[in-house]
């Protein structure tokens, strides 16, 4: 009966062991998968430049797509964006965006709109942040509103990161300043339908 007892107890010691031994797991990508290597929920990225922060990025939903270094934002997105000095410049909130990581150059879509901490408003549906310029880009239709309380509305738009100096194709709108459109009082030649604002 005791070497009975010992068989058994050997024997579910066995299987116990056998069944709590970690067993790797491979996972198989079909080579043309296209879909996203990565998810996250209510989070937030760091952007960085020559190792200071330029933008602080926080989404509802993120896929990531590794093959492409891209990751596309949903759901709603803040970002905060830092001159080179670490100081908050601006504020985006969009419905949604892409990361493109090679150059940490990002797009925000959708009901866009970046207040600036020097009192500028920018409307639009479609506006990219180019990482090394250090610029904000659009070639959508724009409104902007000055801590002036000026209003402008035009296709296409070049900015600073601090909404200061910008550009503007096809202007329209209200200012309450004087706007020189001709550009003779900086000796040089405007080009047709475009305002540049200092």
């Amino acid at each position: 009966m005791l070497q009975l007892f010992k068989k058994v107890l050997y024997c579910g010691l066995a299987f116990w062991w056998l069944g709590c031994r970690s067993q790797e797991q491979q996972t198989v990508t079909p080579p043309n998968y296209d879909g996203p290597d990565q998810e996250g929920w209510n989070s937030r990225i760091t952007v960085t430049s020559n190792g200071r922060t330029s933008a602080i990025l926080q989404y509802a939903h993120m896929e990531k797509f590794s093959k492409r270094r891209e990751t596309k934002f949903d759901g709603g997105i803040v970002v905060d964006f830092y001159n080179t000095e670490g100081k908050h410049t601006s504020n985006l909130v969009s419905e949604r965006g892409m990361l493109y990581e090679e150059a940490n150059d990002f797009e925000a879509l959708g009901n866009v709109v970046v207040k600036s901490d020097s009192g500028t408003t920018v409307w639009t549906q479609r506006l990219r942040w180019e990482n090394s310029r250090q610029k904000i880009l659009s070639n959508d239709f724009v409104t902007i509103v000055t801590a002036e309380n000026d209003t402008l509305h035009g296709h296409g738009f070049v900015s600073d990161q601090n909404l200061k100096i910008w550009s503007m194709r096809r202007p329209s709108g209200v200012s309450q300043k004087k706007i020189d459109l001709t550009g003779a009082g900086e000796g040089r030649t405007p080009k047709p339908d475009s305002m540049d604002i200092k």
